[in-house]
């Protein structure tokens, strides 16, 4: 069974509040709650998961007990090698109104106690003895180094393990050089080239620069747009699988989920226009469900198959 190793260097308690409307400086009646351990790598475990991986939450957590993050990754029933670090886990709010409309609320995380960065270094270290992917998602927490994922990108690389990194930042500027897989937003994307990107044919333009700054690939996500991908042979753009409506919270996550999957069958070279397929209605097959982490996965199936991937190259 494929396994991916995920690190999630700010890990959260996602709360999703379900409610008719959200008004601004109003009371809301909320219909309905849910809680889980979250964080962009916790997303992208279950996801692997759901698709028939294996996956392992490698994150910082509490330094306490009890500790809510440790047990709700053992309520999703996910492997993990924590590193205890912190107070306390963050939390992260969406409120999800009838119509879609998604507003998220971030916490910024505890900071680190301690000299708690060799902790990870090694966590990770023992877990890719094991792994036939990496991916690093999400924001780093306070007093843990923004050049850190670079750092774990760089070590992956070095053990011939393929690496997605999904940060941003400072952290995103970092990565390039490493030989990761960088799956960055358009906003994201337009931090870190210094260009607005208004076309397909832009990104990839200005992609193929990331790329000649060492990066493997560059998948864009463009929300509703669909994604481009650039890699050293070639440029594709897949759009949007459907108009879907839902909570958009781990869309990316689960694009990156799929991409692992590719990224880890290193025998044969990749079919980047399968893969970016695959990313995108994977994506959108997680907008479907009401929480970060699921998917639907007879839409992914259904749409999987019917995207026209066009070749920028």
């Amino acid at each position: 069974m494929t396994r991916v190793v995920t690190v999630t260097l700010n890990p959260a308690v996602d709360i999703t509040y379900d409610v008719p409307e959200l008004q601004v400086g109003g009371s809301v009646r909320i219909s309905g709650v849910r809680s889980r351990a979250g964080g962009k790598g916790v997303n992208v475990a279950a996801v692997v998961r759901a698709l028939g991986g294996d996956s392992v939450v490698v994150a910082p957590t509490t330094l306490t007990t009890p500790d809510p993050f440790r047990d709700g990754l053992d309520l999703l029933g996910l492997d993990h090698h924590l590193v205890p670090a912190v107070r306390a886990v963050r939390h992260t709010v969406a409120v999800v109104g009838a119509d879609g409309a998604t507003t998220i609320l971030l916490e910024p995380g505890s900071p680190v106690e301690g000299d708690a960065e060799p902790d990870v270094v090694a966590a990770v270290s023992a877990e890719l003895r094991t792994a036939d992917a990496l991916v690093i998602s999400g924001s780093v927490a306070p007093g843990l180094s923004p050049h850190l994922p670079a750092r774990l990108a760089a070590m992956a690389a070095g053990r011939g393990v393929p690496v997605i990194a999904d940060v941003s930042g400072p952290a995103l500027r970092a990565v390039p050089e490493t030989g990761a897989v960088l799956t960055p937003n358009h906003d994201e994307f337009t931090e870190l080239t210094g260009h607005h990107a208004e076309t397909v044919r832009d990104v990839a333009a200005l992609g193929r620069r990331v790329i000649e700054g060492g990066a493997a690939a560059v998948v864009v996500t463009l929300g509703s747009r669909g994604a481009v991908a650039v890699t050293r042979s070639g440029a594709w753009y897949a759009p949007a699988a459907a108009a879907v409506d839902g909570n958009p919270t781990g869309a990316g996550d689960a694009a990156a989920a799929a991409l692992a999957l590719w990224l880890a069958h290193t025998a044969a070279p990749i079919s980047w226009a399968d893969a970016l397929a695959d990313a995108v209605a994977t994506s959108a097959a997680c907008v479907l469900r009401p929480v970060a982490g699921e998917i639907d996965l007879q839409a992914r199936a259904r749409w999987r198959d019917t995207i026209i991937v066009e070749d920028l190259t």
